[in-house]
């Protein structure tokens, strides 16, 4: 499923930090490298300098290249370069060419509010409406890409899946999904208990909850996948992070409907927020192909 990715470079040290993190990920056979120079209105002139930028890019396009192909040369690498004035759109534009399985992308995660009306591309590629996977790579977490930190979220990423679920057919779809992964090891089913389940009952709630729950991973476990379960009460934007670091995981794998930065801005996205608070990856599933 994530044999081809695409990753939007702006050929940061924290873009090579990802570039080094990503071609030893598991299963990744294709990396489509983009980037995307924004188009301003400019008076007369405006297409010497463009050109300019685009002969610059080209060269660190060429150089990114050749890095990728000292850490990995099995994998192939396409090099994609364009202008726009909506960065975001055009990410999705080539990504949707290239008929890409996930969109690597780094965290510059910042509010609701603060992603769309400033130019924040993680939280607008977040919140667009798109069918196109998505894995966001804390800031934090990119910072420290090193030595044991590397191994484990990189080479064994899949070692250890924190799969939130609200018992959605979406949600045990994507969970299902997370099952048939190359490398994947143990997943650890979440189910956040929220106000107003069963009633208003949170006890109830919580015994429900872990009977279902516990139904699913028999099934997983049936299947030869080894599989845990944890049921907690509270806001899945806090506990769904905090699970996520009490329990050592190396990956978040969670569904999200994708309604668009209008329905965020106004309603907010529970997966926006759990994203600026994770210390881990987290893949947000759009699509199961």
């Amino acid at each position: 499923m994530f044999e081809k990715i695409l990753f939007p470079t702006n050929f940061s040290e924290k873009a090579t930090t990802e570039l080094s993190c990503i071609t030893s990920i598991p299963g990744i056979r294709e990396i489509i490298l983009l980037h995307v120079i924004k188009h301003y209105a400019m008076p007369m002139g405006a297409e010497i300098i463009e050109d300019l930028a685009a002969r610059s890019v080209e060269v660190y396009l060429q150089e990114a290249k050749i890095y990728i192909k000292t850490l990995n040369p099995a994998i192939r690498v396409t090099l994609e370069e364009t202008t726009s004035t909506d960065i975001t759109g055009a990410i999705l534009e080539k990504a949707e060419e290239h008929g890409v399985g996930l969109i690597v992308i780094h965290a510059n995660i910042k509010g609701i509010m603060t992603g769309i009306l400033l130019s924040c591309v993680s939280s607008k590629v977040l919140c667009r409406i798109s069918k196109i996977n998505v894995m966001i790579m804390p800031n934090k977490l990119v910072e420290a890409l090193t030595g044991k930190t590397y191994e484990k979220f990189c080479p064994m990423i899949f070692s250890r899946i924190l799969c939130p679920t609200n018992f959605s057919e979406s949600s045990l779809n994507a969970m299902a999904l997370a099952g048939t992964i190359t490398g994947r090891g143990e997943i650890i089913l979440l189910h956040v208990v929220q106000d107003g389940e069963v009633g208003g009952d949170p006890v109830e709630a919580v015994k429900t909850a872990e009977l279902r729950i516990k139904a699913i991973c028999d099934q997983l476990t049936a299947q030869g996948i080894k599989a845990t379960t944890i049921v907690v009460a509270g806001k899945p934007e806090i506990e769904i992070p905090r699970i996520a670091q009490e329990e050592d995981v190396s990956l978040i794998w969670m569904r999200s409907a994708a309604q668009g930065c209008l329905h965020d801005f106004f309603f907010g996205s529970m997966v926006h927020d759990v994203v600026m608070n994770a210390g881990q990856p987290v893949i947000v599933i759009r699509s199961y192909q």
